[in-house]
């Protein structure tokens, strides 16, 4: 087995998975659902699906960055849900919502692009955003501005370092394209365990 063998022996039975016949339409709504599961991970499936050519790169991109935005305002969704249960609201809001809602949406854009690249900040970020009844509005121009340019960052990220994998690794396109999303996704979740591992 090559340098890269095992990597395609991981990658086979997801390659045969792709190129099954399913409907294009089946493929956009099981990416659009599986970005509640992993984010990253369903942006480098979709890079993937159009590196095999299943979908296009442009349907990729709207299913995948469609999913993530529906879950981000559905977050928002479950802030502003739990504003409305009295208890809360006087415990953590009463009083102090005018306050609250104009630091938040004074530095709401900062808020939401930071949140969409630091895991584990997006379920606060955005709860508390509807908790505080932030501008609907205001806030979902934010989430998509921020999933398009995340989305789209990382699919292009995969698509131009994809082709130098070819190159060196000798691994099918699909693979090579999702290998560097892999590798960001894993950057965060690997950098806070080394840190907590050996500095705690």
């Amino acid at each position: 087995m090559t340098d890269a063998g095992w990597i395609t022996a991981a990658w086979d039975p997801l390659g045969a998975a792709l190129q099954s016949g399913t409907a294009p339409w089946q493929i956009l709504l099981l990416l659009a659902a599986s970005t509640l599961l992993l984010e990253d991970l369903a942006i480098a499936a979709g890079a993937a699906l159009a590196a095999a050519g299943s979908i296009s790169w442009e349907a990729a991109f709207i299913a995948v960055a469609g999913g993530i935005a529906l879950g981000d305002l559905g977050l928002y969704a479950l802030g502003r849900a739990a504003g409305k249960v009295p208890w809360l609201y006087r415990r953590y809001i009463a009083g102090r919502a005018p306050v609250l809602r104009g630091r938040l949406e004074s530095r709401l854009w900062q808020a939401v692009m930071l949140a969409r690249v630091v895991p584990g900040l997006r379920l606060v970020t955005y709860t508390v955003c509807g908790f505080a009844r932030v501008g609907l509005t205001k806030f979902s121009a934010a989430v998509l501005v921020a999933v398009a340019a995340w989305t789209g960052g990382l699919m292009w990220l995969g698509a131009a370092a994809g082709a130098h994998i070819v190159q060196k690794l000798g691994v099918s396109a699909p693979l090579a394209v999702a290998l560097p999303v892999v590798a960001i996704a894993l950057v965060f979740p690997l950098f806070r365990w080394f840190r907590q591992r050996f500095f705690s």
